[in-house]
């Protein structure tokens, strides 16, 4: 699942991995993401922090609680907070990866594919 409320920024990224011959779900915010979840098997989500409703580091939360092992990549661009803060508070509270918007493709294939290796092993990222 992918969410984030740039739509730019949420469609490119599903874009992408659907051509990594990945199933992807969209959310435009953390409350219809967190929604979705519940209804539907989930592999992995990869959250933007900044967005209205319910921000990444509550959908991280919430995720930790509901689905614990549910792997979480957060990806943010900052705002009135830097992005380097942002990031940091989400890999304390369960991302397995962050990445700093911009990102390139590679990064982010290589942090999805590191995230889900780590899932399938039962282990978790640093």
């Amino acid at each position: 699942m992918v969410i984030d409320d740039e739509v730019s920024v949420r469609a490119g990224v599903a874009r992408y991995l659907r051509t990594q011959r990945h199933d992807v779900f969209e959310a435009c915010d953390g409350a219809e993401a967190l929604r979705l979840v519940a209804q539907m098997q989930v592999d992995l989500v990869i959250t933007d922090i900044n967005m209205p409703e319910r921000d990444g580091i509550e959908v991280i939360v919430s995720l930790a609680e509901c689905q614990p092992g549910l792997p979480v990549i957060a990806i943010s661009g900052g705002g009135r907070v830097p992005k380097e803060l942002l990031l940091s508070n989400a890999g304390g509270l369960g991302a397995v990866r962050t990445l700093p918007k911009p990102f390139d493709l590679t990064e982010l294939r290589n942090a999805v594919a590191e995230a889900l290796q780590d899932t399938a092993r039962g282990g978790s990222l640093p």
